[in-house]
């Protein structure tokens, strides 16, 4: 049986961590999102206590728990007959009668045509190499001053998309649910992906030359947002001279800086050296 793409939702902050590492399960999460609730402790065998990554089947389910989950959108990949699942509405009834309509996803799908509600559980966690992000589900508001030059550049132009992530990642100022950020998302994370050979072209080109070019061209879209980034592009250019530095490559390090708080912010459970890969998972029920 063929593969089944799944969706996941997370809050923005967490994708570039997920980028890296990929998607830990509810338990390594605990020192986050609290300790594991009462449906994680009535879960079934080797999902028990948070031992799970979980996502949707269908992505228009999906989006309707945006607001529950965050509007970071993760796919990958699972084998149906590893994978259990468990329609949404059992959800308004106890844990265990939740899990007591666990089927393997295989047997949805082979009755045709499954619930459109179904939730679908992994026991462990998916590693970066499966994992794909998409064009974060943000709505204009989210944006704020950003919203016309994400429009304008996001899906038109990569490479001036991803100089001006850099400078709205260092705009953020480590506040990690701001617009500025959540713009970065967008400008970061598409739902097409990028040509193979983009970030080597924004390292050729230079991503100070490319940023600066690129607020010329689109600025006009969102004076107040291209305002903010001329500042931090004139900013960054005097952090790199103190530092010895081409401007481009401090356009980079000074992401790195605010990148590595939101890693501080989130722990960090290492598999251990006989956990398997995700599409290894045997969906059974114990």
């Amino acid at each position: 049986m063929d593969r089944v793409t799944v969706f996941h939702l997370t809050r923005v902050r967490r994708l570039p961590l997920i980028e890296e590492e990929g998607l830990r399960t509810r338990a390594d999460l605990s020192d986050l999102l609290g300790p594991p609730d009462e449906l994680d402790r009535a879960a079934p065998g080797a999902y028990a206590h948070g031992r799970r990554v979980s996502a949707y089947l269908e992505r228009d389910h999906a989006e309707q728990h945006v607001d529950e989950h965050g509007p970071g959108l993760v796919t990958y990949t699972v084998d149906p007959r590893k994978t259990l699942a468990v329609p949404s509405r059992h959800r308004d009834g106890s844990p265990a009668g939740y899990w007591e309509n666990a089927r393997p996803l295989a047997a949805w799908l082979g009755e045709g045509t499954p619930p459109d509600d179904l939730e679908v559980h992994v026991n462990v966690p998916v590693r970066a190499k499966h994992v794909r992000l998409h064009a974060p589900l943000v709505r204009d508001a989210d944006l704020g001053e950003y919203a016309p030059l994400v429009s304008a550049v996001a899906d038109e132009d990569r490479l001036s998309a991803k100089a001006l992530m850099h400078l709205a990642v260092i705009a953020s100022s480590d506040d990690f649910d701001s617009s500025s950020f959540t713009a970065a998302a967008a400008l970061a994370w598409r739902d097409e992906p990028d040509p193979a050979d983009l970030l080597a072209e924004l390292l050729e080109v230079d991503p100070d030359k490319v940023a600066s070019a690129a607020l010329a061209e689109y600025g006009a879209a969102a004076p107040d947002a291209t305002k903010r980034l001329r500042e931090v592009l004139e900013d960054t250019r005097e952090w790199a001279d103190e530092n010895g530095m081409p401007h481009g490559r401090g356009i980079l390090a000074r992401t790195a800086v605010v990148l590595e708080g939101v890693a501080d912010e989130t722990p960090r459970a290492e598999p251990s050296d006989d956990e398997p890969a995700a599409e290894q998972v045997q969906g059974e029920r114990q």
